[in-house]
């Protein structure tokens, strides 16, 4: 359905609870890239123990650059922007889908 997309730096507390909140919240199968600005805080172990796909540069290139980066390895027609210290409330997927 939606490529989500997520820069994040040094933020592994909420980039956990941003992507538990997709997995938990969604009606459908998303695909989550998120691009890893430094990464030294177990972000990267994280996202590869999960299988989760994602961009990485070993210096903050900023949100535009991440953001462009992790949308490369994009599959789907929809690419969803997210911070990682968001939330995806129950059915959010579903909601956004209709008003497409």
């Amino acid at each position: 359905m939606f490529s989500i997309i997520i820069p994040t730096l040094n933020n592994l507390k909420y980039l956990e609870k941003c992507i538990e909140s997709i997995k938990k919240n969604s009606l459908y199968n998303h695909e989550i890239i998120p691009h890893v600005n430094i990464g030294n805080d177990g972000t990267i172990d994280f996202l590869k123990s999960n299988k989760i796909d994602y961009s990485f540069t070993e210096n903050n290139v900023g949100i535009c650059r991440g953001m462009n980066l992790a949308a490369i390895k994009s599959n789907f027609d929809y690419i969803l922007y997210a911070h990682d210290d968001f939330y995806f409330a129950p059915n959010w997927d579903k909601v956004l889908k209709n008003e497409i």
